[in-house]
């Protein structure tokens, strides 16, 4: 593997090309341009140091990885229980990345030492619950905020808290820890008019109601389509070794659910363009 296959958020590179694209008003380049040699990586390399991460209930480590001169770390999970599980962890990214949305790190099944497990890329930046200051660009963040809101409605989250979420030196929102996801959920913990348990969005610099009528989300055309065309097959495809039965057949149900409430939002849900967010930067409530 060549060490210009993996381009991480915070890089020179990676800042460097935000930079370029925020200038000529286009999209971001991908966080990671080439999922699949990340992938054959974390599968292959060989694990030089392992240590306890020291933070969870779920008891992860962090393993050193290296291959062709090639270092990198990520994170090792083995927690196999109900509804908290390795297996949600492959998951959650099978499904990012059926969607393309980019926010899940690159995860594998991987077995060390005889344990079963999911190996996620490690990814650098400061968790939310100790991110300070405003954003540079606040409707692009609000607009991966609502995405988040979307993606663990799909995926049956009760776990985002702002532990579970990293803020990346050029504002990627990256989803970690994503184990007690894929649960029996009929309805939506987001939903934008519901009183449902989702996260308080004035943690997340998006305008807060405290009355919790209504967060201010929006979303590209380009993944609302998406959503539209998603088939069972696909999903039964992308994450069918990991997840099944209900718990798998149910991620359909939310998906209708969520595209019913897109559909009630009307012109509201899309954001075109360099369409921005009408409200001032900074971190409401904190």
């Amino acid at each position: 593997m060549h060490r210009n296959l993996l381009i991480f958020a915070g890089s020179p590179l990676a800042v460097s090309l935000l930079s370029s694209a925020l200038a000529l008003g286009q999209e971001r380049p991908k966080q990671w341009p080439d999922q699949a040699a990340i992938e054959h990586f974390l599968e292959e390399a060989d694990i030089t140091h392992r240590e306890k991460i020291g933070t969870g209930i779920t008891n992860p480590e962090k393993v050193t990885l290296e291959r062709d001169g090639v270092v990198r770390y990520a994170a090792f999970k083995k927690v196999d229980k109900n509804h908290d599980s390795w297996k949600s962890e492959v998951a959650a990214y099978e499904l990012d990345k059926l969607l393309g949305l980019g926010m899940v790190p690159p995860t594998v099944r991987r077995g060390i030492r005889g344990r079963k497990g999911s190996l996620q890329l490690w990814v650098e930046g400061v968790s939310m619950n100790k991110f300070e200051g405003t954003m540079r660009d606040v409707g692009t963040w609000r607009d991966q905020v609502s995405v988040m809101w979307l993606f663990d409605d799909l995926i049956a989250n009760i776990d985002r808290h702002l532990n579970n979420a990293i803020v990346s030196p050029d504002e990627r929102l990256i989803l970690i820890d994503n184990s007690k996801t894929f649960r029996y959920q009929k309805t939506l913990l987001n939903d934008l008019n519901g009183a449902g348990t989702g996260t308080h969005a004035r943690f997340w610099c998006v305008e807060y109601d405290g009355d919790r009528e209504r967060y201010p989300t929006r979303y590209r055309p380009e993944l609302i389509e998406r959503l539209r065309a998603l088939t069972k097959d696909e999903i039964k495809d992308a994450i069918g070794k990991y997840v099944w039965g209900q718990n798998r057949d149910q991620v359909f149900e939310r998906l209708e659910l969520i595209l019913k409430r897109i559909d009630g939002m009307g012109a509201e849900a899309f954001r075109r363009g360099t369409d921005r967010y009408p409200f001032p930067p900074g971190r409401p409530g904190r």
